[in-house]
């Protein structure tokens, strides 16, 4: 898989896709939407997973611990711009640990569902 940097045309979408799981809402009303987007982009299930867990969730897992957190949706420049700063500088193991305790995982594990059926019909 390329460098974030280096395939901005094919991330863009899976970071806005992804961030959706970290909005002060209700997931399951974006599932549809999240896992086509994401079920067209040429990551596999498991690098999607790494998008997931390196990119966005450093990024956007606080936003679930806020009082106040984003519901309408993360800007996509301001998203595009911390992840690249993220990826650039990596994480502590803590820093990873602690926004793991955000990470909504049964909703992400419904979406990677949701893609492999969605793949598994297109492609046969």
């Amino acid at each position: 898989m390329d460098h974030p940097s280096d395939d901005l045309a094919n991330r863009r979408p899976v970071w806005t896709a992804l961030a959706t799981l970290f909005l002060d809402d209700d997931p399951r009303a974006t599932l549809a939407s999240r896992a086509r987007t994401l079920a067209a982009s040429p990551y596999s299930l498991d690098e999607l997973e790494q998008v997931f867990k390196d990119e966005v969730l450093p990024v956007c897992g606080a936003n679930l611990a806020s009082p106040a957190g984003e519901w309408a949706g993360f800007d996509a420049d301001w998203l595009e711009a911390r992840i690249l700063d993220v990826v650039a500088k990596p994480a502590s193991r803590a820093k990873r640990l602690v926004a793991s305790w955000n990470a909504p995982s049964a909703d992400w594990r419904a979406t990677l569902d949701e893609v492999a059926r969605l793949r598994g019909s297109q492609h046969g």
